[in-house]
């Protein structure tokens, strides 16, 4: 009797556990709504970025000049934090080729304010120049919808990428590191295979 209970607790348990990773995926892999006051950039237009320079935790920071990838960041986004993994290859493999990284670190706006969001992000341990933007006003400039999610930006400060990183939630399939690839492509002088991709993960707040 004893064991047939303590097998089902762990049964019980063991579904819990499953329903509750794929509720997470299902998540993931439906595209984010888009937030009240959101520009709309269509990279494949190469339009200019909204802003020329980013003003970071190690200093102003032009977005003209070089290849640029802005990591969209949230703190309290588990797929944010699955995604660190895959942007800590991408500082490692791409900045020694001159690709130069900046997080924006997305905050809700509930109390915390820059120092903690920037001290969120130092736990991480990437090493790239941060921008804390409580609230999401700079997010929804740039057309950033949901965290993780990527900008790139040409040597003329134009945006030539918008959207995820990968549609997999541990962003290891290849065939759909769409960022990456974009890096790639602009590295060797191409164009990107996609210019956009939809936004998954946790949504940039709305404008008030």
């Amino acid at each position: 009797m004893k064991r047939l209970l303590a097998g089902a607790i762990i049964g019980v348990w063991i579904g819990l556990v499953v329903t509750t990773f794929w509720r997470m995926e299902w998540r993931f892999l439906q595209p984010a709504p888009r937030p009240e006051g959101a520009a709309q950039i269509d990279p494949a237009q190469k339009p200019l970025a909204p802003t020329s320079q980013l003003n970071t935790d190690r200093g102003v920071y032009s977005l003209q000049g070089h290849l640029t990838l802005l990591n969209f960041w949230s703190p309290d986004c588990a797929c944010s934090r699955f995604m660190e993994r895959h942007v800590r290859d991408l500082v490692r493999t791409y900045r020694p080729k001159g690709v130069q990284f900046i997080t924006v670190i997305v905050g809700e706006g509930n109390g915390e304010d820059a120092p903690d969001l920037l001290e969120r992000w130092y736990r991480r341990r990437i090493d790239t120049p941060a921008v804390a933007d409580v609230g999401g006003a700079l997010s929804r400039r740039f057309g950033v919808w949901a965290g993780p999610s990527a900008v790139i930006v040409n040597p003329e400060g134009q945006v030539v990428y918008l959207g995820a990183y990968n549609i997999g939630r541990y962003c290891d399939n290849r065939k759909t590191a769409y960022a990456q690839q974009a890096l790639e492509a602009l590295l060797e002088g191409r164009h990107p295979p996609r210019a956009s991709t939809p936004f998954y993960g946790c949504q940039v707040p709305s404008a008030e």
